[in-house]
């Protein structure tokens, strides 16, 4: 059965209000509280130079309060790709702060690092595909000789991604599946998930209304989850499924039930039990 973890900062109160931010004042609190519900890992969020990862005398703890808790640290999403897209005028600068990030991760044995093309970062010109390109080009070159696996958070169709992952060449380039950010775009998800199958290096779990809706909790949006949770199975994914879900006005008791809604999935799934 696929382990299940959560993102960073669903386990705290919102950073500035925002629906996902990195939790400088909490974010060791996190690793045992996730334990302690019953998560098997976190995915870090990096949204600026002000965390553990970038300070050489915490970077390590990061280590310790994950080992300390038994969680597993899956990723690091670089969210500040969101606002600084790897294309324009920031790409330049981008390009240093994920390979600084792919470093900061080798240390302490993170596998990936997930980049973003969407929302601020969505590619929407030639030129912006071409300069894209070109900046992963140049991050999957750290990333292959570190180790590390580079994944892609995009709101491109699957035969795109599909499309851009091959001109990039790289073994060390997967995509971050998201199922509700799929939905609200118009894919047939489950699908999707089928036609990029051994490309998936990562997955969230999320749902949303179609046409671009908003998040929503798990199982009240237009996520087909018994559908993707088949075509999961059927590709052969084994990684861990990262909960993204919304926000509730319990974080605690919202990640309890967001557990809760996917370990019941994967268990009809692993008993081949057909809904």
């Amino acid at each position: 059965m696929n382990k299940v973890g959560i993102m960073q900062g669903r386990l705290s109160p919102p950073v500035n209000g925002m629906i996902q931010g990195f939790p400088k004042d909490t974010w060791k609190d996190e690793f045992q509280i996730a334990s302690d519900i019953g998560y098997d890992a976190i995915e870090l969020t990096v949204d600026g130079w002000d965390n553990p990862l970038f300070d050489f005398n915490e970077v390590y703890a990061i280590r310790y309060w994950a080992d300390k808790a038994g969680i597993a640290i899956t990723a690091a999403c670089a969210e500040f790709t969101v606002s600084n897209p790897l294309f324009g005028k920031s790409m330049t600068n981008s390009i240093y702060d994920v390979n600084r990030l792919v470093g900061a991760c080798v240390k302490i044995g993170i596998p990936r690092v997930g980049i973003s093309f969407e929302d601020s970062s969505a590619i929407n010109t030639p030129e912006q595909r071409s300069q894209a390109i070109y900046a992963v080009k140049e991050c999957v070159k750290v990333a292959e000789r570190l180790g590390i696996i580079l994944s892609l958070e995009t709101s491109l169709s699957a035969v795109n991604v599909r499309e851009f992952i091959n001109r990039v060449g790289s073994p060390n380039l997967k995509v971050n599946f998201d199922l509700g950010n799929s939905c609200a775009y118009g894919e047939d998800t489950p699908k999707a998930i089928r036609s990029l199958g051994d490309l998936i290096g990562g997955i969230h779990i999320k749902d949303r209304i179609k046409l671009f809706g908003t998040t929503v909790p798990l199982g009240q949006g237009d996520v087909l989850f018994y559908r993707c949770f088949e075509a999961i199975k059927d590709i052969g994914y084994s990684g861990t499924l990262i909960i993204q879900g919304a926000r509730g006005d319990d974080d605690i008791q919202t990640a309890k039930q967001y557990l809760s809604f996917v370990r019941s999935y994967l268990e009809v799934w692993n008993d081949n039990i057909c809904l």
